[in-house]
């Protein structure tokens, strides 16, 4: 009796305890999968159906999408925009077309087709409309130019220059009249545009070509680092080897401007040399010249295509350069100018030192930010903000006095930043004043750009032209300039210029030499420093597509947010598609400030600014589409809302009230939102 009863008490010991196994085991499992679900929740931006796009895409559907038309600079913006990009104004609502109305366009454009008459980029800027099923055209009515603001008359100046061809297949600059153009005046029949040319000694210009030469060539690498640590800058491999990627620049500082009027120069020729067009064949002449002359959607579509294809792939070989967050500009410029061409086009990664951060995106757009916003400082003086009314910079005269004896490998460096952003497609921090823009693309520079560089001394010379009895304001062929707080110079303009008087007989010589000295002369070594590192990143040909503002625009992009394109290209986690807390958040987004949604948009990201092709157009670091998206986590958990900005995710608990999101919402983006602890 007693043996049955132990061993009845043995296996109900022994079923509890399989019971309990069987708990325990299960708890384990749930557990497993639920951390599982987790890691996948985390990944689900990277293995999204989207994000296996490429920028390229972003950029063609945009094109394939058509454009409006501004009725006042005739700009072709992105269908998403309610305004121009470039002036300002109100674009033509979207309307259809009759039946009719198709039925006439379409005979008219075989009419134009049988007779073999093409059409004209000013015929074709009209509103287009593109979808599937057809192509609309809708004509907007054009502003008078004498009811246009100082912006948009700027704006619709762009095409004054423009690059043809002759019947013999030779390039010319054409230059524009009529309503583009304000009514002429005797400065500007005096003054016609000039391009630039940036002459140095010959034997620094056979290194230059030499080093062009080889940039595509296996060279052997420069070792001018002597620390037995890991490199700041280095090139890896996905085999682990890594080598130092550093060689020596050296930087003219006797460079020679020539100017040439714009109807003997070359339009193929850049200031610092010829771009492959040069020697191109007729055919390719005849592309270049179309591409031109298309919409911008559509050359913003080619030049991301063009760019991608010149990105080395991270699988090969990617850049990593490491810097102390204390001294971000100084390494930095140090690194960019030491790159060697041949790794120029490479991927790009970013170290902070003493960080943990690991650079899959989001540390290299912070990175950049803050490089862009060093180098506009008002404490450097790198560039000065030339034109206060659209916050344009230009490059400081001064620079070697305030900058130091290194201000040239700054410049140099610069242009190499810059160039690194038209290949990624990010977006540069502060707007180039509109003559070196003009500069960088090779177009003719007049007189009466000066407008924007200078105003105030514009409307004076213009003044003196416009007027007798100069020799009343006793003025001489020189000008004073600040050198620092307490010291100025006299500058000649030309031999003993101190000593000769400016007359109205010699007012036009004096005031085309303070044309070509302030722009050109004074900062001859700066500029061609500049646009050696930008032309390094940047083939020359690729710029023949664009004018002055589109450039302009195509480099900074726009600084408004869209709300509602940005929640149309928001990808969420499934606990926040019916939650208040996510009409919450777009109620109080559209509510903020422009500032506000930067900011926001900087926590998630790592970057303040939007892509050209819109919040469809985020990338990752490789440029695979990666879109912002929101993943809701439980209140219980925590109740501040956090970033992993190399997914462009916020992470956003599930509060019970908007008011309570606000304020958490505002706490976050009041405080610093740079550093990383994990990317």
């Amino acid at each position: 009796m007693d043996n049955d009863r132990s061993t009845e008490a043995s296996m109900l010991y022994q079923g509890v305890g399989m019971l309990l196994l069987c708990v325990i085991f299960f708890v384990v499992w749930l557990m497993a999968c639920r951390r599982n679900r987790h890691l996948l929740d985390m990944e689900i931006p990277l293995l999204s159906g989207e994000s296996v796009d490429h920028r390229i895409d972003a950029a063609t559907r945009e094109a394939e999408a058509g454009y409006s038309v501004c009725a006042s600079c005739e700009f072709e913006n992105f269908r998403r925009f309610e305004h121009c990009v470039l002036c300002g104004d109100k674009l033509p609502s979207l309307s259809m077309v009759t039946a009719d109305d198709e039925s006439d366009e379409d005979g008219e454009q075989q009419d134009h087709s049988q007779s073999g008459e093409t059409i004209s980029s000013r015929e074709r800027s009209v509103y287009m409309v593109k979808s599937r099923q057809s192509t609309h055209l809708l004509s907007p009515r054009p502003r008078k130019l004498s009811s246009l603001s100082r912006q948009q008359r700027r704006a619709r100046n762009r095409r004054e220059w423009s690059r043809k061809l002759d019947v013999e297949g030779n390039f010319f600059w054409y230059r524009s009249g009529g309503g583009n153009m304000p009514v002429s005046s005797e400065i500007d029949s005096l003054m016609p545009g000039y391009t630039v040319r940036l002459i140095i000694s010959e034997e620094l210009k056979l290194e230059d070509e030499k080093i062009s030469n080889e940039e595509h060539e296996e060279n052997e690498v420069h070792d001018v680092m002597t620390s037995e640590t890991e490199p700041v800058l280095a090139v890896e491999h996905p085999s682990n080897s890594k080598e130092d990627a550093s060689y020596v620049t050296v930087l003219p500082t006797d460079v020679k401007v020539e100017m040439v009027e714009a109807s003997a120069s070359d339009p193929t020729e850049f200031p610092t040399g010829k771009s492959m067009l040069s020697d191109a064949g007729p055919e390719r002449r005849k592309e270049a010249i179309s591409l031109a002359s298309s919409d911008f959607p559509t050359k913003y579509a080619h030049f991301v295509v063009t760019t991608a294809s010149l990105i080395v792939p991270a699988e090969v070989e990617f850049l990593k350069l490491s810097v102390h967050r204390n001294y971000m500009l100084e390494e930095s410029m140090d690194h960019m100018q030491c790159i060697q061409p041949k790794n120029l086009r490479s991927f790009m990664r970013i170290n902070f030192l003493d960080e943990s951060g690991v650079d899959a995106g989001g540390v290299h757009r912070e990175w950049f930010m803050l490089v862009n916003e060093l180098l506009a400082s008002p404490t450097l003086r790198l560039f000065t903000c030339a034109n206060k009314a659209d916050q344009s910079y230009f490059l400081n005269p001064q620079s070697r006095v305030e900058v130091g004896d290194d201000h040239l490998t700054y410049y140099f460096a610069t242009g190499r930043l810059i160039g690194r952003a038209l290949l990624e497609g990010g977006i540069w921090g502060f707007h180039l004043a509109l003559p070196l823009l003009k500069v960088i693309l090779g177009v003719p520079v007049t007189f009466a750009d000066m407008e924007f560089l200078d105003p105030e001394t514009y409307r004076s010379l213009r003044w003196l032209m416009d007027n007798d009895n100069v020799d009343d304001l006793e003025l001489d062929f020189s000008l004073t300039e600040q050198v620092n707080e307490s010291e100025k110079v006299v500058v000649d303009l030309i031999p003993h210029g101190r000593n000769i008087a400016v007359t109205d007989a010699n007012k036009s010589e004096y005031l085309d030499r303070r044309f070509r000295y302030v722009l050109f002369e004074s900062v001859a070594d700066q500029m061609y420093a500049f646009l050696k590192g930008l032309y390094e990143v940047i083939p020359r040909e690729m710029l023949l597509t664009f004018d002055p503002e589109e450039f302009d625009y195509l480099l900074c992009g726009s600084p408004e947010i869209d709300v509602a394109d940005w929640k149309g290209h928001t990808v969420m986690s499934p606990n926040l598609e019916e939650a208040d807390v996510t009409r919450w958040f777009w109620e109080i987004v559209r509510q903020m400030p422009n500032e506000y949604r930067r900011r926001l948009l900087l926590f998630a990201t790592g970057s303040a600014c939007v892509p050209l092709s819109g919040f469809r157009g985020l990338t990752s670091y490789d440029g695979r589409l990666c879109p912002f998206n929101l993943k809701g986590i439980p209140y219980k958990t925590t109740q501040y809302i956090s970033s992993h900005a190399c997914f462009n995710r916020l992470d956003l608990p599930l509060y019970n009230s908007k008011k309570e999101l606000k304020t958490m919402l505002y706490a976050t983006l009041d405080t610093d939102l740079t550093g990383f602890t994990t990317a």
